[in-house]
């Protein structure tokens, strides 16, 4: 067991197992669901993660460091009746005996301006990283938080949802949409498929419309699921290598709903090991 692991699994734990569902909805089998399901509720951990994490999407911003000083400039001293500010000397421009240079000129360098040299991206070590990661997954299996955070799951609906592998090859938006509502996930859709308008200045800077997160389907491999998929509202599609707490706890809030194929729960446990 790795240092992940005996830090986060917890001191009662079990093994649990979960129907494996078809893409007609119907029962398929059984499978036990890996150690990390059964991992401590670390809220604090997946949301500090979720802040490092999404840094690293951020583009370093700064003033260019030239600004304002493409001209030679000079102050005309007093006697003159004008002010006393630095004046750009290059005559034959529309810009001679402008100020210059100073903030408080037109043209001037920016009074405080953000330096491209700003550290924005947070560290995070690895190792929490792992551990926030699995403490997502965690949430995954739990009915109270998943519908704490606003998704419509139906009564004797286990979660995680783990469906057959031949989900990954289904290449029709139609046929994703017919296995959600099969398992009782119709509400689901229906509350995903809501858009919002954005309240505030947002309206005008290209995010006028909210959308509500849906399902996250877990694949080990893409064969067409994540374009048959890309149709429907709030549903996004991860494979198991680049599952992240930015998939799992959108917005630092864990919880999602969560839809695995068997081999992406074999895929995650060579991830992050066996118990």
């Amino acid at each position: 067991m790795t240092v992940v692991n005996r830090a986060l699994v917890r001191s009662a734990e079990r093994t649990v197992s979960v129907p494996v569902y078809s893409l007609s909805g119907e029962k398929a089998g059984e499978v036990q669901l890996p150690w990390f399901f059964s991992a401590d509720l670390r809220e604090d951990l997946v949301r500090r993660a979720f802040v490092h994490i999404s840094t690293h999407t951020l583009q370093p911003k700064g003033a260019w460091k030239g600004s304002a000083a493409k001209y030679s400039v000079r102050s005309l001293g007093v006697g003159l009746g004008i002010a006393r500010i630095a004046r750009i000397m290059a005559s034959g421009t529309g810009k001679s005996r402008a100020g210059g240079w100073v903030p408080s000129a037109v043209g001037g360098r920016p009074t405080h301006p953000p330096v491209p040299e700003k550290v924005i991206h947070k560290r995070l070590n690895e190792e929490e990283r792992k551990a926030a990661t699995v403490a997502a997954l965690a949430f995954t299996a739990s009915p109270e938080h998943v519908r704490k955070r606003g998704h419509r799951i139906p009564d004797g609906l286990s979660t995680p949802i783990v469906v057959e592998d031949r989900l990954e090859s289904v290449r029709r938006t139609k046929d994703v949409v017919a296995f959600l509502r099969a398992i009782g996930l119709g509400e689901e859709l229906e509350r995903t498929s809501e858009t919002g308008i954005r309240a505030g200045k947002g309206k005008r800077r290209g995010r006028r419309y909210k959308q509500r997160k849906g399902p996250l389907l877990v694949v080990a491999k893409d064969e067409g699921i994540s374009e048959a998929a890309s149709n429907v509202p709030g549903i996004d599609v991860v494979l198991a290598k680049d599952l992240s707490v930015l998939h799992l706890a959108p917005g630092g809030h864990p919880g999602r709903l969560t839809v695995f194929t068997v081999s992406a729960l074999k895929e995650l446990e060579r991830r992050f090991g066996a118990a």
